[in-house]
This record gives C-alpha cells, structure tokens and sequence, in this order.
C-alpha cells in the first residue's frame, strides 16, 4: 500500500487541480492571501475531488482507517501526508490569483470561450440550469461558482507560464538546470528476474489481453524455488565483486543493452519505476548494489556515478526530455512554497474537512 501511496505522490502531481471562488455569507474564509479570501465551498470542493482521484486510481486505496490511517513515514499518517499536499496546492492557486493581477496578465479570448463554451455544454447535458445547479449543490456549488473553478485553473496556468514557460520571466537558467539534475537524478543499472511467467499459446507466441497487456500466470512451487536460487545465486556474486556487465548479460531477463550508460531517475519517474527503486537510488552511494522484490519481479540494481550533463550521449538525453520543465516545477515549488508562509489559515474551518472523512466527488466531470 505505501508504494502505491509514494506513486500517487508523481501521480497526484500530474492531476486537474481546480479551486473556485464563490461569494455568499454562509461560507467562511478558509484561506487568505493578499486580500483574496478562499471560501469553505472552495476547500471542500477541491479536497472532495482530490480524494476521489485517489480513490479511483488504485483499487487497494479503501475509503477506511485502515488507507488514512496507515503510516506513510516515521512521522505522518497517509491522510496527513495528503492533507499537506492538497492545503499546498490550495496555496499555490490562491497565491497565483494575487500575482495574475500583479503582474497585469490577461486571459486570451479563446480561454474564456471554452470555459463558456463547457458550462454550455453541461447545462444542455442535465436539461437546464436549475437542473446543473441541482447537481453541483452536492459539491457546494453552483454554475457560477463552476465557471470560477476554470477561471481559477486557467488563471495560475497563465501565471505559470508567465513565469517558468519558454521566455518566462522566471524561467531556469542553463546553470539552474544543471543544478536541478545534479541534485535530483540518480544514474542505476539492473539486472531483473521475473516472478510470474508470461503466458504464451501453442505456438509460442506471447499472449495479450484485451487491453493489449501481456497475460501472466503464476509459477508453480518447483519453479519459484529455482528462480530464488538463481537470484540469490547473482547477488552473491555481486557481493564478491564480480563484472556486474558480465552478470547482467548472463543473468538478466529483460535485454537493457540498448542504454549502456544505465537509467537516469529521479522522483519524476515515480510512475515508471516505482518508489523502491527510486528512493532506493537516491539513497545508495556510487557502486553500492541494492535489492528491489516487487510483486512480479525481482531487481538487482547497481547505483552509478551520475555523468556530468554535458558528457551525456544522444541515447542519455533522450531520457531527459522533460529536464527543463522538471526544473522549471522546482523553482515553482521554491518560489510558492516561500509565498505560502505569508498565507493566512483560518485552521477552525479548515479542520471541519478532513480528507478521511468528506465524501469523495461523484462526479468525473466536474
């Protein structure tokens, strides 16, 4: 459960953040930067839909203590940890509303005409306005308060982009980038052993689902064993020092010989590699091996000197396409989180919403 937690953590980064604002007495401040105040129907809105992506992204994430109150680390429980990624976002789009005006930016035209043009489109899908707000009460809102939810998203886009995008005022220096990737990135090589076997027909051929995944199958008793020993067999040889290169071509199930300089990852790569390989990696020292036992394999991994980014080879760069935006959502993150201490938090209404509790957001299309 906690590397599905640790998943969601690149995974959470990469989903729709929405915030609103939405004028009525009933509502309480939750939040307030430079003037802007965050109503309560805002924060429950974006913690409900939150916890519903959670939810919906992995089947073992049960909407119980037994997911919430499980412990992420030494300090937090998986509710508290998530509770202070989703108060941090909630900041950085209320702090994105001040600089939008602050630095006199404007919203293109096409931007307001989509936003207008899905409210349309959602008025025509339930039958009618009453019918909509009918169905946003549930998430106290209202039509007015939804057109507010992109304008919100739309405006700390443009602040974004403003600030880290190409030319952005902001944006990484080449120095910064190398920084970001000294600092960040791990270079590994591994060496695999698979657990489970992969299912082929009567002509050999490997057999796909209808989703066009590999079909596996569990390995008998007789062949687990076997597959233990080989993998103890390698490690040990590791252990005594010999040719990692000459065990990987000997032992290894997968063929990485295509990247002869290794695998460049970092939390960034969560999704791909998993969180025991990369926590794993950024705790290692230069030719350290250390062990990962997933559920269907086995790795052997060997952590590397990280190559100076101006030495990488074409292949290597490959792996670092996405480099510069990586480093541009880490000055973003600085910059936001200094910005965040001067949030004021109204933490009496913030603590009638905890994530553990609240319903979770039935609706996918809001």
């Amino acid at each position: 459960m906690i590397k599905k937690v640790a998943l969601l953590l690149t995974a959470a980064m990469l989903l729709p953040i929405l915030l609103f604002s939405c004028s009525g007495p009933s509502y309480e401040t939750v939040m307030e930067y430079n003037g802007i105040e965050l109503k309560e129907n805002m924060y429950y809105y974006w913690i409900s839909t939150f916890k519903r992506n959670i939810l919906a992204s992995y089947s073992d994430a049960r909407d119980d203590d037994s997911f919430w109150g499980a412990a992420y680390d030494e300090e937090r429980t998986v509710e508290e940890y998530f509770t202070e990624v989703i108060n941090q976002r909630i900041m950085n789009y209320l702090i994105a509303q001040s600089l939008y005006k602050e630095n006199k930016l404007r919203m293109p035209s096409d931007i307001r005409e989509a936003i207008d043009a899905d409210i349309k489109e959602k008025i025509e899908y339930y039958g009618s306005r009453g019918e909509l707000n009918t169905a946003l009460q549930e998430l106290m809102l209202n039509i007015n308060s939804l057109e507010d939810v992109y304008t919100w998203e739309e405006k700390h886009d443009i602040v974004f982009d403003y600030l880290y995008g190409e030319n952005g005022a902001e944006a990484p220096s080449d120095q910064a980038i190398t920084d970001y990737y000294t600092e960040n990135y791990s270079r590994i090589k591994y060496i695999v052993f698979y657990t489970t076997k992969i299912k082929t027909d009567e002509d050999g051929d490997y057999v796909y689902d209808s989703n066009g995944q590999l079909v596996t199958e569990e390995m008998t008793e007789e062949e687990l064993a076997a597959k233990k020993e080989k993998i103890e067999e390698c490690h040990e040889k590791l252990k005594n020092g010999a040719s990692f290169e000459e065990l990987r071509k000997e032992y290894s199930e997968y063929d990485t010989s295509a990247y002869p300089n290794g695998f460049f990852v970092s939390s960034n790569e969560l999704q791909t590699w998993g969180p025991d390989i990369i926590l794993g990696a950024a705790k290692a020292k230069p030719g350290e091996i250390f062990r990962v036992d997933e559920e269907a394999a086995v790795y052997l991994i060997l952590k590397c000197e990280l190559t100076d980014l101006e030495n990488l080879s074409d292949n290597d760069i490959k792996q670092l396409a996405s480099l510069t935006t990586y480093a541009s959502r880490g000055l973003y993150d600085e910059k936001f989180g200094a910005l965040s201490e001067n949030v004021k938090v109204y933490d009496a209404i913030l603590s009638k919403y905890k994530l553990s509790e609240i319903k979770p957001n039935p609706y996918f299309s809001f």
